[in-house]
C-alpha cells in the first residue's frame, strides 16, 4: 500500500478522535475554566488584602423616596432609546479577568454594562417579603437587575436560581486560590450560609444583627464539629471576655474566608498574633534573660495558659491560676537556667498543708504571680525583683524582695518585745536580725521554704548549703523553739525566759 496513503488514513483517525474527545470531555469548557481560576490567581496575587465587601448602603433618603428605583428606570430608559432587547442570562464560567483590568473587590462588578443584560425589576414591584428594605441592599437586588442571579423557568418551582450557587458569587467577588485553609461554608461554596443574597440591616449582608452573633450561630456549645480545629467551643457567658471580641468582633484575629494560618487566623497563632495587639509584653518576652518555658518552648505558647475567648477566670486563663501552674509543674521540670531539677510543686503542696499566703489565698495575695512572672524576667526564677541565690550574702533593703510583702521592721530592728513585729525573738532580741545583719548575713531561704512546709512558718526540714542538704531538726515550743542544723550544737530561744543568744 501506499506510504502517502497509510499517513492520510492515520493523520484522518487522529484528527477525527481528538475532535471526538474535545467535545465528548468539554475540553473547552474545562480550558476556559482553567484561564479563569488563573485569571483570579493572577488577581489574588495582586490584591492579597482585600476585604469581602459585598454590601451597598442605601441611605435613609432613598428609603424615603416615591421612586426608589431612579438607577432601573434610567438604566431601562436606555435601553428603550437603544430599542435593544435584553438578551437572556445564560449560565458561564467565571469570566477571567488580565491582572490589570481587575477591579477593587470592594468595588465588584455591579454596573450598568452587566446589569442591561437582564430585564430590570422596580423595587416597588418586588414581592411583599423584600419589604420593608432593610438598610444594606445587594447591589444587583438594588438595581432591580435580578437575571443576573436568577433564571426565569416556569416549569420548575423553587427559588429559581442557577446551577452552582457559590459559582454565581465568584463571579463578581474573586476567590482566595492562593490562601491555605478555607472555611468550610467558603470551601463548600454556601456562602449563603452566613450571608443573605438579597438585604440585610447588617454590613456585609450578614443574616445576623452582628459578626459575633452570626459567628455563635455555629461556634458555640450546642454545634457540633467532627474535626479537631473546631473542639474549642466559645462560651460568651463565661464573665471574663477577651476584649477585641467584645470591642469589635471575631474578625479581629479570624478571617472570615480564607487564610494562611490555622483556624483561619490573620497570623501565626503561636505568639505574632497575640504579641500584635500585646506589645506591652512583647519585649518582655524576647529579651528577657530568664525565659518561661510555658512562654518559649510549648507548642502553643500563649494557648498553653490563656484561653482567646472567654473564660472565668481573670487573665483569660484556662484554670484557677495555682491549678494552671501546676498543669506543667505536676512533675519534676528541667529548668531552662541552669539545667537542674525544678521541684514536683502539686506534690510538694499535697504534701506540706503550709502554704505560703499568695499560694493560700490567691484573690488577696496573689497567687504564684505575686513573685514570679510568667511572661519572662531578668532576674533567676523569673522572679518579679532580685533575690540572692547564695547561702551567705550581704543584706541591703533595696535589694530585699521579702519586704515587698513582709514588714522591715521583721528584720531591721536589733530588738523588740512586739510579737506583731516578731515572735522569732530570745527575750527582746529579735533573732531575724541576728541571722540576716551578722558577718555571714542568711537568706531567708536558709530557714524557709518559699513555697510549703509542715511546719508553722514555713521552717524547712533541711537547709541546702552549696547543694548539700542539711537538716535543721526545727522544733516549736510554746514561748520559743530550737533547733540543731547539721552538725551544729542544739540552739534554744524563748520569749518569756531568754537563753542569752546575742547577748
Amino acid at each position: 500500500m501506499n506510504k502517502n496513503v497509510i499517513q492520510t488514513v492515520f493523520l484522518v483517525l487522529f484528527m477525527g478522535s481528538g475532535i471526538y474527545f474535545y467535545q465528548a470531555y468539554n475540553v473547552g469548557e474545562k480550558l476556559d475554566r482553567l484561564v479563569a481560576i488563573m485569571g483570579n490567581i493572577a488577581h489574588n496575587l495582586q490584591h492579597a488584602k482585600h476585604a469581602y465587601e459585598i454590601d451597598i448602603n442605601i441611605s435613609d433618603d432613598e428609603l424615603n423616596e416615591i421612586n426608589i428605583t431612579k438607577i432601573s428606570k434610567e438604566m431601562k430608559s436606555s435601553l428603550d432609546k437603544k430599542k435593544e432587547k435584553a438578551p437572556p442570562v445564560v449560565r458561564s464560567a467565571p469570566i477571567a479577568i488580565e491582572a490589570d483590568e481587575i477591579r477593587e473587590e470592594e468595588h465588584p462588578v455591579h454596573n450598568k454594562a452587566r446589569a442591561v443584560k437582564a430585564k430590570l425589576v422596580r423595587l416597588e414591584d418586588l414581592p411583599a417579603k423584600f419589604k420593608p428594605l432593610k438598610k444594606y441592599l445587594h447591589e444587583p437586588f438594588k438595581m432591580g437587575a435580578c437575571q443576573i442571579c436568577h433564571v426565569a423557568n416556569t416549569n420548575k418551582p423553587g427559588d429559581l436560581v442557577r446551577k452552582n450557587i457559590h459559582e454565581i458569587c465568584y463571579e463578581c467577588h474573586k476567590t482566595r486560590y492562593t490562601k491555605k485553609f478555607d472555611h468550610k461554608p467558603v470551601k463548600e461554596g454556601k456562602c449563603m450560609d452566613c450571608h443573605d443574597p438579597h438585604q440585610s440591616d447588617t454590613k456585609r449582608l450578614l443574616k445576623a444583627d452582628s459578626v459575633n452573633n452570626l459567628c455563635l450561630k455555629c461556634h458555640d456549645k450546642k454545634s457540633t464539629f467532627k474535626d479537631r480545629a473546631r473542639k474549642q467551643f466559645i462560651n460568651m457567658k463565661l464573665p471574663v471576655k477577651h476584649k477585641p471580641i467584645v470591642k469589635k468582633s471575631c474578625l479581629e484575629c479570624h478571617d472570615a474566608h480564607t487564610a494562611d494560618h490555622k483556624m483561619l487566623l490573620n497570623l501565626d497563632a503561636k505568639m505574632d498574633l497575640c504579641l500584635d495587639c500585646h506589645d506591652d509584653i512583647k519585649e518582655q518576652i524576647h529579651d528577657s534573660k530568664f525565659k518561661h518555658g510555658g512562654v518559649n518552648n510549648s507548642k502553643r505558647r500563649c494557648l498553653e495558659c490563656h484561653n482567646p475567648h472567654a473564660t472565668k477566670h481573670k487573665k483569660l486563663l484556662k484554670k484557677d491560676q495555682i491549678s494552671m501552674c501546676l498543669t506543667c509543674h505536676d512533675k519534676e521540670v528541667k529548668s531552662d537556667e541552669d539545667g537542674g531539677m525544678l521541684m514536683n510543686m502539686k506534690k510538694h503542696l499535697k504534701e506540706n498543708p503550709n502554704w505560703h499566703g499568695p499560694i493560700k489565698d490567691v484573690a488577696k495575695e496573689g497567687g504564684c504571680v505575686a513573685c514570679h512572672d510568667p511572661h519572662g524576667s531578668n532576674n533567676f526564677s523569673i522572679l518579679r525583683k532580685s533575690f540572692t541565690k547564695n547561702f551567705y550574702d550581704n543584706f541591703e533593703n533595696k535589694e530585699f524582695f521579702c519586704f515587698k510583702c513582709h514588714e522591715q521592721k521583721k528584720v531591721v530592728e536589733q530588738y523588740t518585745i512586739n510579737d506583731k513585729i516578731t515572735k522569732f525573738r530570745d527575750g527582746d532580741v529579735n533573732l531575724h536580725y541576728l541571722h540576716v545583719n551578722d558577718r555571714k548575713g542568711r537568706s531567708c531561704r536558709a530557714c524557709h521554704d518559699e513555697h510549703a512546709s509542715k511546719y508553722k512558718h514555713l521552717i524547712r526540714d533541711y537547709t541546702d548549703f552549696n547543694g548539700v542538704k542539711f537538716p535543721l531538726r526545727y522544733i516549736n515550743a510554746e514561748d520559743g523553739g530550737s533547733c540543731a542544723p547539721a552538725c551544729h550544737k542544739k540552739f534554744e530561744y524563748d520569749r518569756i525566759n531568754p537563753k542569752g543568744i546575742g547577748r
